[in-house]
């Protein structure tokens, strides 16, 4: 989407709000009162939307939960997922505290729709997966999940499928509808006012009708980071090895082996959040049971995710010289012959120390338009002819600088980086050393750094970690200072690397052609009515990866702006502009040259304050032990591409085909279903047949550029595959009495993968090396393969459920997920050379592969209980609470710690809500506790000793009370995880602990207006 066009839209979203609110307002003041005979659309009541939720699952065919717009916005739900995550069977993930990707029955393999037809979200364009973190709640009217699978829908999903609705003109009642609310809300982190302002306007009567809302909303979301050193957004453990790795003798007892991580680190992390939404529709009776429909839904999310802090890291130099245990826990184990223990305090000696600054920028973009003509004349035949378009695009840009401490002139452990620059740099009065036959001097990078070895301490104990070893007493570029007195100095520090590498630009588009009719029987028996339709879909998605390239000295391109990156490459560098020079002299550490020729380093020394601006940081939540640091502000790289050129000059982008790739994914399909009733009997059995072609364009990769993490495109691999899916569906349910309902459901589904699971190629990770002097090959991923099969699988449901009124249910349900073929990560060894030529290998190089099976089996426990279903007792009456279980257990055949089964990923065994409800006509409470057990966040590896990260428990308490002024006006104070939980990791076992993101409770006060 052009950005003249984006910005239209934007000011379109902002007037339909302004226009809303003003109406709203003006209607106030003029003391006009709301039709007693116009629809309420915002808020209606807590036990409206349980009656809501009942009547839903009760009515339903098949196997299905839902929420209603009674519900969306009215908990501090500030997205779709928040919404969900209230409903049996759901979990959610969080980013920034919010709720992002779903899962049902523990599996993300999700179908998304809206208004019944697949949904293009710039968050999921080329995976098959629900993330619905960039819609806002509001411009919702309800959502189904449907667990059980119906021939009819058009969405696939394993575990389950989202059906997320909109308003329509023809819900509202005749003649003007306004709604407005508005509110501020506030991180106890953050400490920012942050407003969220929404607006709808309907208008129709008999024959016509349209609609338009809008929602716009900025959220800055605080939270803190700390524990093993890792820059992904939420953490990881993907550099994490052992006391043994390459062979070396650990510092501590050699007959032990331990994790080491690459270091250890504590972040202060905000993520900005700006998102708009806009919802249009348009509908119209065309008479002789004809109804034409048009729908367009736009959303537009903006986000910067920055992160200042220290690290102190190994430099991808050793691991087993880096750090050792200095406190065991009480787990032991023994893996291929090594006795291994559980480490929770190390002694760790720097290779690095630093600063770190960063920030990923996301732009998400999606519209979706939807036309259809619907034809019901109340006779034996209706039917419809639909048509959608939808378009997404998503780009990612990242940043970051790194401000490193340890002098890489002299006295401390790594010295190689830095060396000679050409004469035009030189300032011997920092204290460079003139050494060149052309002028050139040994560059004095860190004059002010830290010259000394020494040692840091950390220790997992208690609920945060604690640091130690900062008071130490050192020597360096200013004297004899402790770490801590080096830290709180600007002048110590200097820049170790600037870089903007693996952007990503993804576009997708969708276009669905369908038509669906219904044929009802008046006289036959057991066949009530037949649903037959065709659907044809064609789906492309073009993602590309890349760095920003700049040329530094000796013209070399690079894209790692730094201080350990040398010139002298024939294949990066300008054969006409000088490489380096004859040197005769002495460098800083002491080594005698004599007439030796040395390379040029690309990056010449430069403070932390030289390009950009600084902060101190010294607030990281609970860590104890860790003095504040000097980090150049995050906010330096939210243009990243206008930070490099302005210090690089002109970027050259180099795309990285690895992680690039175009896909074109078309499905046509044909469905027959026969609807059934007979006696206290009803349901469907149907069969849907899905033709595929598809169509995947990869990346042959070559060899690795120099200065870089980016590979040679060798040109396109393209795959061509066609494959059918026959897929049978059956639900059934029994009214045993007027009451009690019983339910069994069977059928076989099918899912494309994520679309890199197809398209992806091979990258290799490289990291510099003192004792070769190059980058050396630690390890790669083989990101995709175009023969994988789609997900597909078998499921059955039996749930039995007992109505005691007309908002109160008891409900439970046993399920089993029988999955035939899916994708799983594997591993491979394979011998990659190092920049030097030389293959020191082979290297663990992560991969995909065929499953050959897996399940998900459990179980669903429900009771939506509202107490004047049950009591006339006073006060009582007024209350209810809505409380659900599920237990989601998983297997595969891929192995971790053990020998044992793994679990799925993101997949939590236990999960549970806990919701209780107060309301009478002036005031309503709601609070709601969910809950979800441990997850397998990655899968451990040899070099961990197969133990795997996982996420810790995870609690969070939601509260909401509205005050209701009058029949138009009502007031809500919002507060979501209010206890203020943390996101605990663990590698294995609970007490070895990995890292925590500490969310912050955030409060809300606002008011709605309605007429």
């Amino acid at each position: 989407m052009t950005n003249t066009l984006r910005d239209a839209i934007r000011m379109v979203n902002r007037k339909v709000i302004l226009c809303g609110s003003a109406a709203t307002l003006a209607m106030l003041a003029s003391g006009v009162q709301a039709q007693d005979d116009i629809e309420e659309v915002v808020v209606q009541g807590v036990r409206a939307a349980q009656e809501s939720a009942v009547n839903t699952k009760r009515n339903a065919v098949s196997v299905v939960d839902g929420i209603s717009a009674e519900d969306i916005g009215k908990l501090p739900d500030v997205t779709i997922a928040d919404s969900l995550q209230r409903i049996p069977g759901v979990q959610v993930t969080r980013t920034a505290g919010e709720g992002g990707p779903v899962q049902i029955r523990g599996l993300g393999n999700v179908g998304t729709m809206l208004n019944g037809e697949t949904f293009l979200s710039a968050t999921t364009i080329d995976q098959s997966a629900a993330d619905f973190g960039d819609l806002p709640s509001t411009l919702f009217s309800g959502a189904d999940i449907m667990k059980s699978a119906v021939a009819t829908v058009n969405a696939s999903g394993i575990s389950g499928v989202i059906d997320l609705k909109t308003r329509r003109p023809f819900d509202m009642d005749d003649g003007w509808t306004f709604a407005a609310t508005g509110e501020l809300d506030q991180g106890s982190i953050s400490k920012e006012n942050d407003p969220t302002v929404t607006a709808l306007v309907n208008w129709k009567n008999d024959r016509v009708g349209f609609l338009l809302a809008g929602a716009t909303t900025e959220k800055n979301l605080a939270s803190d980071f700390n524990g093993y050193f890792d820059t992904s957004e939420n953490g990881g453990i993907g550099a994490t090895n052992n006391s043994h790795t390459w062979g070396e003798t650990p510092l501590g007892d050699p007959n032990i082996h331990h994790l080491v991580p690459q270091g250890f680190a504590a972040f202060h992390k905000a993520e900005e959040r700006h998102r708009d939404g806009l919802n249009a529709s348009f509908q119209a009776d065309l008479g002789e049971g004809f109804e034409l429909v048009a729908d367009y839904f736009y959303s537009d999310q903006e986000r910067w995710n920055r992160r200042a802090g220290v690290s102190q890291n190994n430099r991808w130099q050793t691991f087993a010289q880096y750090a050792t245990a200095t406190e065991y826990g009480g787990d032991s184990f023994t893996y291929e012959g090594a006795e291994w223990r559980t480490a929770t305090a190390f002694s760790a000696q720097p290779y690095r120390l630093q600063s770190f600054a960063q920030t990923n920028y996301n732009h998400e973009t999606s519209q979706n338009a939807n036309l259809e003509l619907n034809y019901d004349n109340d006779g034996a035949l209706s039917g419809q002819v639909r048509v959608t378009r939808a378009d997404a695009d998503a780009s990612m840009r990242h940043g970051y600088g790194e401000g490193d401490l340890l002098s890489i002139d002299k006295g401390s452990i790594v010295t190689g980086p830095g060396g000679l620059i050409p004469a035009s740099q030189c300032d011997t009065s920092r204290g460079d050393i003139v050494v060149g036959a052309n002028g050139g001097c040994f560059a004095a990078y860190a004059p002010g750094g830290i010259e000394s070895r020494f040692r840091i301490g950390y220790d997992v104990a208690g609920d945060h970690p604690t640091f130690s070893g900062f008071d130490q007493v050192v020597n360096g570029g200013k004297g004899q200072r402790t770490v801590a007195e080096y830290m709180a100095d600007v002048d110590s520090y200097h820049i170790g690397a600037f870089s903007s590498e693996n952007n990503t630009d993804d576009v997708g588009a969708m276009d669905t052609f369908s038509t669906r009719w219904n044929y009802e029987f008046t006289d036959t028996p057991f066949i009530s009515s037949v649903d037959f339709g065709f659907r044809d879909s064609k789906r492309t998605v073009e993602t590309a990866q890349f760095s920003y390239f700049g040329k530094l000295n000796g013209g070399c391109a690079a894209q790692w702006k730094a201080v350990d990156q040398f010139a002298g490459s024939a294949v990066a560098c300008d054969p006409d502009l000088a490489q380096g020079e004859l040197v005769t002299g002495v460098d800083q550490t002491g080594k005698v040259y004599n007439n030796q020729f040395v390379n040029y380093t690309l990056l010449q020394p430069t403070r932390l304050d030289e390009h950009n601006k600084v902060m101190w940081v010294d607030d990281f939540g609970g860590v104890k032990g860790l003095p504040g640091a000097w980090v150049i502000d995050p906010r330096t790289f939210d243009n990243s591409l206008a930070f490099q050129e302005k210090v690089f000059g002109a970027q050259e982008k180099f795309i990285n085909p690895g992680q690039s790739f175009g896909v074109e994914l078309g499905e046509s399909s044909y469905f027959l279903q026969a609807n059934i009733e007979q006696g206290i009997v009803s349901g469907n059995f149907g069969l849907k047949v899905v033709e595929t072609d598809l169509s995947i364009k990869a990346n042959e990769v070559g060899e690795q550029l120099p200065h870089s993490g980016t590979n040679v495109d060798l040109g396109d691999v393209v795959t061509n595959r066609k494959y059918t899916d026959y897929l049978p569906s059956l639900n059934l349910a029994a009214d045993l009495t007027d009451d009690v309902k019983v339910r069994a459901a069977y059928s076989k589904r099918m899912q494309p993968l994520n679309l890199l699971q197809w398209g992806g190629g091979k990258s290799v990770g490289r990291v510099f090396n003192n004792d070769c002097g190059c980058m050396r090959v630690n390890g790669g991923n083989l990101n995709g393969n175009p023969n994988l099969d789609p997900t597909r699988s078998e499921n059955f449901d039996i749930s039995a459920e007992w109505y005691l009124g007309s908002a109160s249910m008891l409900s439970a349900g046993l399920f089993l997920i029988e999955i035939d073929s899916f994708v799983e990560g594997g591993t491979v060894m394979l011998d990659e050379p190092d920049a030097d030529g030389i293959r020191r290998g082979p290297w663990q190089f992560t991969s995909l592969v065929q499953g050959k099976g897996g399940e998900v089996k459990g179980l669903e426990l429900a009771a939506k209980v509202a107490l004047s279903d049950v009591t006339d007792a006073p006060v009582l009456t007024n209350m209810g609470f809505d409380v659900n279980y599920t237990m989601s257990e998983s297997s595969q055949e891929a192995k971790g710690f053990g020998g044992k089964e793994l679990p799925f990923n993101d997949n939590s065994k236990n999960t549970y809500n806990l919701v209780a409800w107060y309301e009478n006509e002036v005031v309503s409470a709601r609070v709601a506790y969910n809950f979800r057990s441990s997850r397998l966040m990655t899968a451990g590896s040899p070099a961990t000793a197969m133990q795997s990260l996982y996420q810790d428990d995870y609690g969070q308490m939601d509260v909401n009370v509205t005050y209701n002024v009058n029949d138009q006006w009502s007031v809500y104070l919002n507060g979501s995880n209010v206890l203020e939980e943390i996101q605990q990791t663990y590698v294995e076992f609970e007490d070895q602990k990995a890292f925590q993101n500490i969310y912050e409770a955030r409060w809300a006060l606002g008011a709605r207006f309605k007429f």
